[in-house]
């Protein structure tokens, strides 16, 4: 018996716990989400808002805005129309914000159900920024150590020489005639060397060499035309 009725409690308590497991997504699944934009994101323009809005009980679902902070549940401003098509994870609907001054404000989804009850999401909070860009963090400037520049090697002095021109000075050029000298150390003038050269010895030198060149001169011819006349002879003695 006591078997039984441990066996008892233990099905009691795992079927409570099965249903408080099952009971959270279902409760989780009828509350509308916003996924974007972020929470204090910086927007401007028109802004896409994505994210889920189901219901076993589903109507419609609708987009709100407020200014931040939300001054009460009235202060919450609808935003273009109602939706009568259950969204799982997608694009909810759109936002201008150039229709409203820059500044923080909030976001909501609403969940309309069959009996005219309704569910909100939790507001997403949000700036708006259409005049002025985000504030974004302003990088730090980090001071270098210049470095000296290196001193460049001096120039080095390139001594010229300065050349002299020597001028030549202007000498008188004596001009040398040759005076023939006589046996004894005395000038002879030129007409004395003119009649030694042309003397009678040498005339007769002269004389006696050209008429062994013209004896010479002549035998040859003589000897050529033996010769020829030879074999002009033999030619004519001994021809066919």
């Amino acid at each position: 018996m006591k078997r039984l009725l441990f066996i008892f409690v233990i099905a009691l308590v795992a079927l409570a716990a099965a249903t408080a497991v099952f009971a959270a997504p279902l409760a989780q699944q009828g509350k509308p989400v916003i996924a974007q934009p972020e929470q204090d994101a910086a927007v401007r323009g028109v802004v896409q808002i994505v994210g889920s809005a189901t219901h076993p009980q589903f109507q419609r679902y609708e987009i709100y805005y407020a200014r931040w902070p939300v001054a009460s549940d009235q202060s919450w401003i609808f935003v273009g129309d109602a939706h009568f098509q259950q969204q799982p994870l997608g694009l909810l609907g759109t936002w201008d914000t150039r229709a409203v001054p820059d500044g923080a404000y909030g976001l909501r989804v609403r969940v309309v159900k069959q009996d005219g009850n309704y569910i909100d999401s939790d507001p997403r909070r949000i700036t708006v920024a259409n005049t002025r860009l985000p504030d974004t963090p302003t990088p730090s400037v980090t001071n270098t150590p210049s470095t000296p520049p290196t001193p460049l090697p001096p120039s080095p002095t390139i001594a010229v020489p300065t050349v002299q021109l020597l001028r030549p000075t202007a000498t008188a050029t004596s001009q040398v005639q040759a005076t023939p000298i006589l046996p004894g150390g005395a000038s002879a003038p030129a007409a004395t060397v003119v009649e030694q050269i042309f003397s009678g010895k040498r005339l007769l030198e002269a004389a006696r060499t050209a008429a062994m060149y013209t004896l010479a001169a002549f035998a040859v011819v003589g000897v050529f035309f033996g010769v020829k006349g030879v074999l002009v002879w033999l030619w004519h003695k001994f021809r066919p």
